[in-house]
C-alpha cells in the first residue's frame, strides 16, 4: 500500500508540473503577442504626421501690450481686447483714458514706470454693464435662533481697449542719460 501511494503522490506530481508548464507557455506566448503588437501600434502614430500649429505674423500694434492700475486692480491690456472691470461709473459707449500706466512692452523693447510710465495712455471704450457671479453668505447666531442667507452680485463693466499711446519723445538711454 506504500507503494501505490507514493506511484499516486508522483503521478499527480508530474500532472501538475505538466500544467505549470502549459500555462508558462501560454503566458509567454501572450506576452510574445503584446510585444509585437506594442511597435505596430508606435509605427501607426509615427507614421502619422502631426499638425503643428503656426504662429501668427505679428505686426508692430499687436505685440504692443501695456499693464494698467484701474480700480485698484492691474490689468495686462492690448489693443482690440476686451476686459471686464470694477464697476468704471461710465456709460456705454463712452471712452476712458487710463493715464496709470505701470509698463508699456512693444517689439522693440520695454518701458518700466516708476511708479508710472510717463505720457503713456490707454484709451478704452465702454461696452456695457454686467453683474458678476453670485455669492452667498450665511449668517448665524447660535442659540438665538438668528440665521440669514445674504446673495450679492457685483457690478462689472466691459471694455475694449482702442490704443495704447506713448509719448512723443525718444525713450531715454541707459541709466536715464
Amino acid at each position: 500500500m506504500v507503494k501505490s501511494k507514493s506511484k499516486a503522490e508522483g503521478e499527480a506530481k508530474a500532472k501538475v508540473d505538466a500544467k505549470a508548464k502549459a500555462g508558462a507557455k501560454v503566458k509567454a506566448e501572450a506576452k510574445a503577442k503584446k510585444a509585437a503588437a506594442k511597435p505596430k501600434a508606435e509605427a501607426k502614430t509615427k507614421a502619422e504626421p502631426k499638425a503643428k500649429a503656426e504662429p501668427k505674423a505679428k505686426s508692430k500694434d499687436e505685440s504692443r501690450f501695456a499693464v494698467i492700475q484701474a480700480q485698484g486692480l492691474q490689468f495686462r491690456v492690448a489693443q482690440d481686447e476686451e476686459h471686464i472691470m470694477p464697476h468704471l461709473g461710465k456709460e456705454p459707449g463712452e471712452e476712458i483714458r487710463i493715464e496709470r500706466v505701470l509698463l508699456v512692452s512693444d517689439g522693440n523693447g520695454i518701458q518700466v514706470g516708476r511708479p508710472l510710465v510717463e505720457g503713456a495712455v490707454v484709451l478704452m471704450k465702454v461696452i456695457g454693464h454686467e453683474k458678476g457671479e453670485k455669492i452667498t453668505v450665511g449668517t448665524y447666531k447660535r442659540r438665538k435662533k438668528y440665521r440669514r442667507k445674504i446673495g450679492y452680485r457685483d457690478t462689472l463693466t466691459r471694455v475694449k481697449i482702442m490704443g495704447i499711446n506713448l509719448p512723443n519723445e525718444e525713450k531715454r538711454g541707459k541709466h536715464g542719460a
